[in-house]
């Protein structure tokens, strides 16, 4: 019996094959973990892309009717593909500098899946001369990784662009709802 356990205490046959089965699952958690984090990087640069997006089709106008509104949002939309666009929120929000003033007030807004710019004001605060005016758009996304949500969870990834309009001095809105 005591030869039989130096036998096979000495014998090396089966070491790869036990190696691999312990370093299978840490490389496979090391992969999936390579490509959650791709994602949400990915995602993030995409999140990125739709609010400077659409600040900037919103920008380039004088005056945005709903209907210019809506393509402009559709197009936010169509930036994040391949990713789903139900978890993206978009708020806008053109923000008028008071002409004697120059104090920031609130123009009209915009939103769609429920989007908004909570901080308007405080945001375009100095951010131009009296009688002028910006334009805030604040997109985010509500990531859910693929692989790991029992880790890490549901994440907010959130973009704030502002500008300023290129043809005119502020964008008119469109008419609010009678």
């Amino acid at each position: 019996m005591l030869s039989l356990a130096r036998r096979f205490a000495a014998d090396r046959s089966g070491n790869a094959t036990i190696d691999f089965a312990v370093l299978l699952p840490v490389m496979l958690m090391l992969l999936l973990g390579v490509v959650e984090f791709t994602n949400m990087l990915r995602l993030d640069r995409k999140v990125v892309s739709a609010a400077q997006t659409t600040a900037d089709l919103i920008t380039q106008k004088r005056i945005v009717t709903d209907g210019e509104i809506t393509d402009i949002l559709r197009a936010a939309e169509l930036v994040v593909e391949p990713f789903s666009s139900a978890p993206l929120a978009l708020g806008i929000t053109a923000v008028r500098f008071d002409e004697d003033t120059g104090a920031p007030e609130m123009d009209w807004q915009e939103s769609r899946n429920g989007g908004s710019v909570p901080n308007a004001l405080t945001l375009a605060e100095n951010m131009g001369p009296p009688g002028e005016g910006v334009v805030i758009v604040r997109a985010t996304y509500d990531y859910t990784p693929i692989f790991f949500g029992f880790v890490v969870g549901q994440t907010e990834i959130e973009e704030v662009s502002i500008m300023r309009p290129r043809r005119s001095a502020f964008v008119e809105g469109p008419p609010p709802p009678s």
